[in-house]
């Protein structure tokens, strides 16, 4: 009998767990999809201070699109990189990355192998480069110690927006 009651007390007390822990991860509102906003001021001044580049960032997005990840590595082997990824009104992802390490390898790597298509964008005065990928489709400035690309699944016109949106200060 004794045997039968520890074993009573002890399911009790497992499946006790079991539903506070359910209770704790189960889902709350929408679809499941939704991703947490950051926030990248921080890393955005840190990285403008020690980057051999000028940082860029965007300002005056609507206010619907959010930032969902942002990175600063600095590594002797393959240069600086800076990344802020955002998510756009319509689920769509737009990130800026910028490279200080060979171009053609940070273009490849940041846009999952994306080629040029051999039009060039004019934005906000500059000529990017339009690259296609099976993944990613990206606009592309290379400059003097820095290569800068608008990158993700969102529309031409939305990295064309993220692009103008680009400043350094």
């Amino acid at each position: 009998m004794r045997t039968v009651r520890n074993l009573v007390g002890a399911l009790t007390v497992t499946c006790g767990v079991s539903l506070i822990v359910y209770w704790g991860v189960l889902p709350r509102e929408g679809d499941g999809n939704e991703l947490e906003a950051v926030s990248y001021s921080q890393e955005l001044g840190q990285a403008r201070r020690a980057a051999p580049f000028p940082v860029v960032a965007p300002v005056g997005l609507p206010d619907d699109w959010r930032a969902n990840s942002v990175t600063y590595r600095a590594t002797g082997d393959h240069g600086t990189t800076w990344h802020l990824g955002f998510v756009t009104s319509d689920d769509e992802y737009v990130a800026v990355e910028q490279g200080s390490e060979k171009p053609d390898r940070f273009i490849r790597s940041v846009t999952q192998h994306a080629r040029p298509t051999g039009d060039n964008r004019p934005v906000a005065g500059e000529e990017w480069a339009h690259y296609q990928g099976k993944s990613y489709d990206a606009l592309v400035l290379k400059g003097e110690d820095v290569t800068t690309v608008v990158t993700g699944t969102a529309s031409l016109e939305q990295m064309e927006q993220m692009a103008a949106a680009l400043k350094e200060k």
